[in-house]
């Protein structure tokens, strides 16, 4: 995974915090399996950061991120990379639609 990739995510985060008390004869934990998508805008040896939406700079504009997500690397099941699938011409046929 490279900044700049467009990537699909598979993880696993914490969740719930139960209201009130619990009867543990009936509490089954389990892994909450999230799964995410977005453009790598950073990332370091522990987190991944994606941004659901991304724009590069223009004339008017600085390059913009929203939805920005950091995600800790040890809770990544697996992802795909689409980026590296594109071609060049591909990305090209994309900007100019």
């Amino acid at each position: 995974m490279k900044t700049g990739d467009f990537v699909y995510i598979k993880w696993v985060d914490s969740y719930g915090v139960l209201p009130g008390w619990q009867n543990l004869e009936d509490y089954d934990a389990n892994l909450l399996v999230i799964e995410s998508a977005g453009k790598v805008i950073s990332q370091t040896e522990d987190v991944v950061a994606i941004a659901h939406n991304y724009s590069d700079a223009t004339e008017n504009t600085p390059q913009q991120a929203n939805g920005i997500m950091a995600i800790p690397k040890k809770a990544i099941l697996g992802f795909i990379s689409f980026s590296s699938c594109l071609s060049p011409e591909s990305m090209q046929k994309l900007q100019q639609s």
